[in-house]
């Protein structure tokens, strides 16, 4: 390789580089082209692939071996194993990457032909971040990735495309001092121990959903509304927020329970529940059920006044999601009138379906019942929390078998 002019070891010199280590890197002055232009070569496996020509005074310019191979610059310090520990850093230009190596980063690479303008995103197949592809089995096995590109439009882009090539997860980024744009601007402006400062200091790229505590908004604790059952209180509360399934052998009270809980919650707490029940009706079941906990005594044994009251306090806490003939009853449409009508206008902080069974089950093409199921309690759990109420729903066990002796159902036996 052709050594460094005078003249180019002092344009280098003045940029804070050192030029026995640029010399040691096979870096050297462009003889054939004249000017202010320098030769730096890229080796894989110990042998040049390539070499990249750039001016290092004036206007920047630069070209490539025309069958070159496009690879990270100092591309073997991914695959050397004393370093497998080490953070990997990932500069936008070789002089950058110099910087770092005089830093004492020994583990240090440039991306071969800059930043792009635009950022390409997940674009499949992308020629301009080849170089990754074709490292990426080398680069899966790197712990840590430091992005140390340019603080301008460019840089953020090549940041952000290389991050999500690499996983953002294992990504961390630099900040630079005010006034410097790389790497090789804070060494001329503040030093290489700055260098170092900035390196050390680089921050984890935000990742979607991961928090620290102190980074977390604060939420106030919900109260674990008991319900005035002295045997039960001390086992089960009632919270907003939380998704409750009641299943058990059928006629054997999951609806009574569901009913009792939302009367107890009204009684004790003001609570407002949203029933959906399409095995009951409202005007008839509900009514009666509801006026029956409240007088606390037969039908037969009901006053004008008694029943008054208790459709006064049947109004103020119980709203009835009922569909019509001509509505499919499906988990969405629970969702959308349950929040607009019971949540927002009737401030509901229970919403009850009862039983599950019996809405309008619809599953994509090619979806099990176990993923349906899977993915509507997921998005039951959702709602609850989104909305803040306590969502219960009661279902139907598969066909359970009766024992043929004692007439009894065996427990945990389905059919």
């Amino acid at each position: 390789m052709p050594g460094l002019t005078e003249k180019h070891a002092a344009i280098l010199e003045a940029r804070g580089l050192d030029v026995e280590l640029i010399t040691r890197l096979g870096i050297g002055s462009h003889q054939e082209r004249g000017g202010d232009w320098i030769v730096i070569p890229s080796f894989r496996s110990g042998a040049v692939v390539n070499r990249k020509f750039r001016t290092i005074a004036g206007e920047k310019r630069f070209y490539q071996d025309k069958d070159g191979v496009k690879c990270f610059w100092n591309a073997d310090a991914i695959t050397d194993t004393t370093l497998a520990t080490e953070p990997l850093i990932i500069t936008e230009g070789e002089l950058d990457a110099i910087t770092a190596l005089q830093a004492g980063f020994a583990r240090v690479v440039s991306v071969p032909d800059g930043a792009p303008q635009q950022a390409i995103g997940a674009e499949p197949d992308s020629a301009k971040y080849s170089y990754v592809a074709d490292a990426l089995d080398a680069l899966r096995s790197v712990p840590t990735i430091i992005l140390a590109t340019d603080a301008d439009g460019p840089g953020v882009n090549l940041m952000n495309d290389l991050a999500l090539r690499l996983g953002r997860a294992k990504c961390r980024y630099v900040r630079y001092p005010a006034g410097c744009k790389d790497l090789n601007d804070v060494l001329v402006k503040y030093g290489g121990a700055a260098v170092r400062a900035v390196i050390e200091g680089a921050d984890w790229l935000a990742v979607r959903g991961l928090f620290t505590m102190s980074q977390l908004p604060p939420l106030t604790e919900p109260d674990a509304l008991p319900l005035g059952h002295l045997a039960l209180d001390q086992h089960i509360r009632i919270r907003r927020g939380d998704f409750q399934v009641v299943t058990g052998i059928p006629n054997h009270g999951k609806s009574t329970w569901i009913n009792e809980t939302a009367c107890r919650l009204a009684h004790r707490h003001g609570s407002v529940t949203a029933f959906f029940s399409p095995e009951q009706r409202a005007q008839v079941d509900h009514r009666r059920a509801l006026r029956w906990w409240k007088i606390g005594k037969p039908p037969a044994l009901w006053s004008l006044e008694e029943i008054a009251a208790a459709d006064d306090w049947i109004d103020q806490h119980f709203v009835f999601l009922v569909a019509d003939d001509d509505t499919d009853a499906t988990l969405e449409w629970v969702f959308e009138t349950a929040a607009a009508a019971a949540v927002i206008r009737h401030n509901a902080t229970v919403i009850s379906i009862d039983p599950w069974n019996e809405l309008e089950h619809q599953r994509a093409p090619g979806m099990t019942v176990t993923e349906y199921t899977g993915q509507a309690i997921r998005d039951l759990k959702r709602f609850a929390r989104r909305f803040n109420v306590h969502l219960v729903t009661a279902a139907h066990p598969a066909k359970l078998q009766r024992d043929r002796k004692s007439g009894e159902y065996r427990m945990g036996a389905t059919g």
